[in-house]
């Protein structure tokens, strides 16, 4: 009986032990844990300071960064954090200006043509997920892209045909004019750019965006060049674009280059290969207008290397030659345009044309060029009219043509050629050739016209771009007719040319009969300064231009003339 309650005992005192020794340890658990929570509460609270102090600091940055986006970053970052952003970002790119890798924001772009590097045109790509570069501003949804330049030019040519930056090829003076034996020289600020492009995302998959490009070679009627120079700030491009990336619809309405231009990659707006030259008036053979249209544009593929266009173009022939109805005995008159009134320009004409232009074009960029293939229809229109009545006759012209850029040396030199063939076609030139002329009944008569440019272009040094160009434009035949001892039409062999090689004679019917304008053209774009505040370039740019009249009687007329032009382009947000 003893030995069973010892032993009872002893295990009752064994539990009891083993109970205390548990209890302590949660109670040791317990205080770890208090210990534990109060540990992370104030990890908490000090983290919750330091979010405080980082968004602190984060919202000083910005506001210093949105007062001066190229300030040095040692004041907006401190100095480690900008050493270690100034090691990831040496090679951004050249600090002509010498004031040194500072800036926050992303370099600016531009469109991806030799063109728009030298104008500094918006990118036709953009992102708009990227983060802003220079020259951009965000408002909300919508991101603005400035951009143009300054220029200061000159211009020097043998002949002197009183024209500005932009030279009037088929107006360079025949020899029987006292300007043909003069040079002239001007300087000029008139090709100066001011652009913008607005963008923004009206659903998850459709780009709304809108683009303005200003210059100021528009004139008003008290411009003029003796004192206050007050030339007029003129639309060249303003359209409205909506774009479906995704199922590769691109739709534009408004003023921009036409589709028959030459581009460089694909059929979008701001893409296209217009020459590199200071000449305002660009190179003979290089086909474009700038005009009111609406485009529609479908690619191919998802890296949209082919694509189909349409437009529809606003349309304005160039008339030229003698009707019959000039001829009083004949007692007629021809009515194929009309003098400019209300916001028109009353100091030109307007012709009566029936219809748009239509333009249709494809492209391909198969991985090696850009090659394009171009049609084109057009309608003119004109009335005879005789006492009591009258009829009008309506004729449908145009052609075809195409292109092609080459990198024959990626990068370092290209190769581009277009050309266009067919009737009524000299609007489309850019020595503004005449689209037709006149029948026997004063019915409008197409001419059969062709343009041809080549190119070629590198950048043999980072700094430095090279070009050259010749091109040409030709009506290829007469259309012409003689009636009673008179002659009409255009180029016409009647057409009295004797007096075109004797100063001051009035007997030279050349201008009205020009048969070709050819030109070859070379010069240079040298980037003499480039940083965080713009690009500052030079430009060189020699040309020699041809102009001949077809034959007539006492001879077949020619002039030429020689031109040196210079360029100094500031670009701010290149």
């Amino acid at each position: 009986m003893t030995v069973i309650f010892l032993s009872y005992s002893a295990s009752h005192f064994a539990s009891s032990a083993h109970a205390a020794g548990t209890n302590d340890a949660i109670a040791l658990m317990e205080k770890q844990i208090h210990a534990m929570q109060a540990q992370l509460e104030a990890m908490k609270q000090k983290q919750a300071a330091e979010n405080r102090r980082v968004r602190a600091e984060l919202a000083r940055q910005r506001e210093l960064i949105e007062a001066d986006p190229y300030a040095p970053r040692e004041r907006l970052l401190g100095p480690a954090a900008a050493a270690g952003h100034l090691a990831s970002s040496r090679t951004r790119h050249d600090d002509v200006f010498g004031l040194g890798d500072n800036a926050i924001l992303t370099p600016s772009r531009t469109a991806s043509t030799p063109y728009g590097e030298l104008t500094a045109i918006p990118p036709a790509h953009p992102d708009l997920y990227s983060p802003l570069r220079r020259g951009q501003l965000q408002i909300g949804g919508i991101r603005l892209t400035l951009g143009g330049y300054l220029e200061a030019a000159g211009v020097w040519r043998s002949r002197n045909s009183a024209a500005d930056i932009a030279s009037a090829y088929n107006g360079i003076p025949w020899h029987n004019q006292p300007a043909s034996h003069m040079s002239e020289f001007h300087q000029t600020e008139r090709q100066s750019r001011l652009a913008l492009l607005a963008e923004g995302m009206l659903t998850r998959k459709l780009v709304a965006d809108a683009y303005v490009e200003t210059d100021f070679q528009g004139s008003g009627s008290s411009s003029n060049s003796r004192q206050s120079n007050s030339y007029v700030l003129r639309a060249r491009v303003v359209y409205g674009e909506l774009k479906n990336h995704e199922d590769g619809w691109y739709l534009l309405g408004g003023q921009s280059w036409s589709l028959i231009t030459l581009y460089n990659k694909g059929l979008l707006a701001r893409d296209e290969q217009t020459p590199m030259v200071i000449e305002a008036q660009y190179v003979p053979g290089f086909n474009w207008t700038r005009n009111a249209q609406f485009r529609a544009v479908k690619t191919f593929g998802k890296e949209e290397r082919y694509a189909a266009g349409l437009s529809i173009e606003n349309p304005s022939a160039v008339p030229a030659g003698v009707s019959p109805c000039s001829n009083a005995a004949r007692h007629c008159t021809t009515t194929d345009r009309l003098t400019g009134t209300n916001v028109n320009n009353p100091s030109t004409y307007y012709t009566t044309d029936p219809a748009p232009d239509l333009i249709a074009k494809i492209a391909a960029d198969p991985g090696w060029g850009h090659y394009e293939l171009t049609g084109v229809m057009r309608f003119f229109r004109d009335r005879t009219s005789t006492l009591g009545g009258g009829s009008n006759h309506t004729r449908i012209a145009g052609g075809g043509g195409g292109g092609m850029v080459l990198p024959l040396i990626n990068r370092k030199l290209y190769f581009q050629a277009s050309g266009l063939v067919g009737t009524g076609l000299g609007r489309y030139g850019t020595s503004n050739m005449p689209d037709y002329t006149y029948g026997r009944n004063g019915a409008v008569t197409p001419l059969p016209e062709a343009n041809l440019l080549l190119g070629l272009y590198g950048n043999p040094l980072k700094t430095l771009k090279l070009y050259s160009y010749a091109g040409a434009e030709t009506v290829l035949s007469r259309r012409s007719f003689d009636e009673d001892g008179s002659h009409y039409g255009y180029g016409n062999r009647g057409f009295d040319m004797r007096g075109c090689f004797t100063e001051l004679a009035t007997n030279c019917a050349a201008s009205g009969n020009i048969r070709t304008v050819a030109q070859a053209t070379g010069g240079f774009w040298y980037t003499a300064a480039k940083g965080d505040y713009g690009t500052l370039l030079v430009g060189g740019q020699y040309s020699h231009t041809h102009v001949q009249a077809f034959s007539g009687v006492g001879g077949k007329p020619k002039s030429d003339a020689d031109m040196v032009l210079m360029s100094l382009r500031y670009q701010p947000f290149n």
